[in-house]
């Protein structure tokens, strides 16, 4: 199975055609031939990808799709990208990012070394193209290459948990910049509704489900994938109160509804219009009342982590009002028993730190590097600091993330996750 299974690679896209193409160039310059590459555009000009496909109609291992006779709902577009896959395996890049065909060379041990394994993640870096407004950051690289387990109790607290988050859930496992199996999909497709999306916030929707249905699941240290952000994109939002605004507007218009606004969620009292955090906590809470999940202790995290969203607003008018749009669901929501740890700080965008130089974990190099002007030129430049692909040792059974023995003996749980594997089986 190793030896002869395939990786579709999907790549969704709308109306971002420079950006897209530079994604396909860098993936097409692979060679293997056991990848898929799923190409899907939802544009309002179809001729562009149109045109541009057609160089390519001799590559064998390319699927295209062009856009429909309408817009379609992201969801939609991202629906019928999966449907379109046949791979054993299956991960989707946003058409701004890119990832390293070779990540096949380490998933095709991992399953060797554990067949059961349904969903193997690996080390993402984040880029911003560049652009007038943006700076050049500093771009964490890992030294180290292992891969090892992945506990699912331990994903479970840190998705539904929000256990040691940032602005979202340190979790990963979407098919957003990780692979899962086919098995694995076919059984989340027959469980929940005959599809793959159900929530428009399609990466939390997906991950939550793999979490959940998911058995055995792996991870490399190495870096395999860039996660781009370009001024189109709803990443490039983030701190950016108006952009936030002007693109929660489009998709919701393209969705044809507000999906704050779905009756299992009239005890939630929070708007996708203040940030990540709030988004995705619509969805996850979405997910549990749909699906009648519990998992309790969350609450305090998930407010500290809506702390975190709201100091990403650098000037003072937008941070005040996203605060004070996050302070006012706070009292809302279980008679304000949370809100006293929702305790952002502004922090002034003229100050600001980037970093050099290396420490024990890896090197901190700059996003402009060499020139880079793109994920693909990005990753270029990393592959050259880190073990080549070939060279990564997998060894599931002998290795341990450092956090796996404070995850045995859980603090403040009520109720273990295992209950919450019962409720949904």
């Amino acid at each position: 199975m190793a030896r002869n299974m395939r990786l579709s690679i999907c790549v969704p896209s709308r109306n971002r055609q420079y950006y897209f193409q530079k994604t396909i160039e860098g993936l097409l310059r692979s060679k293997r031939d056991d990848l898929e590459f799923v190409f899907v555009d939802n544009s309002d000009d179809p001729s562009v990808m149109n045109d541009y496909m057609r160089a390519h109609e001799g590559d064998p291992r390319i699927v295209y799709l062009p856009s429909a006779d309408r817009t379609l709902p992201m969801i939609e577009n991202w629906e019928r990208t999966l449907a379109a896959a046949t791979g054993d395996w299956v991960t989707v890049i946003g058409d701004d990012d890119f990832i390293d065909p070779d990540v096949m060379t380490v998933l095709k041990k991992v399953v060797a070394v554990n067949p059961e394994t349904e969903a193997f993640a690996w080390s993402v870096v984040a880029y911003s193209w560049p652009s007038p407004d943006q700076k050049s950051t500093s771009i964490h690289v890992p030294f180290n290459s292992f891969v090892v387990k992945v506990p699912r109790e331990q994903l479970l607290k840190r998705m539904f948990g929000w256990y040691e988050a940032t602005t979202v859930p340190t979790s990963g496992y979407s098919i957003y910049h990780s692979a899962v199996s086919r098995d694995l999909l076919d059984r989340i497709r027959r469980k929940y509704g005959g599809r793959y999306f159900e929530h428009p916030v399609i990466d939390y929707d997906m991950a939550m489900k793999v979490m959940v249905e998911g058995k055995h699941f792996a991870f490399c240290q190495r870096t395999f994938s860039v996660m781009g952000s370009c001024p189109e994109s709803n990443s490039y939002s983030i701190g950016k109160l108006a952009d936030i605004k002007r693109k929660v507007d489009i998709f919701m218009a393209e969705l044809g509804r507000n999906f704050d606004d779905d009756p299992l969620l009239k005890d939630f009292p929070f708007q996708s219009i203040l940030g990540v955090t709030a988004s995705i906590g619509i969805c996850q809470q979405w997910f549990r009342a749909k699906y009648k999940l519990t998992y309790d202790g969350w609450e305090k995290n998930f407010a500290r982590s809506c702390a975190f969203n709201t100091e990403m607003f650098r000037d003072e008018e937008s941070f005040n009002i996203v605060r004070d749009g996050y302070r006012t669901a706070f009292k809302n929501w279980r008679r304000g028993k949370f809100l006293e740890h929702f305790q952002p700080v502004f922090k002034d965008a003229r100050y600001g730190l980037q970093l050099s130089g290396s420490n024990v974990t890896g090197t901190f190099i700059r996003s402009d590097i060499a020139g880079v002007t793109t994920p693909v030129e990005l990753l270029d430049v990393i592959n050259g600091m880190i073990r080549p692909a070939d060279q990564v040792e997998v060894r599931l059974d002998g290795l341990r993330f450092p956090w796996e023995e404070e995850m045995l003996t859980p603090v403040g749980e009520k109720r273990p996750i295992q209950t919450m594997q019962k409720r949904v089986a």
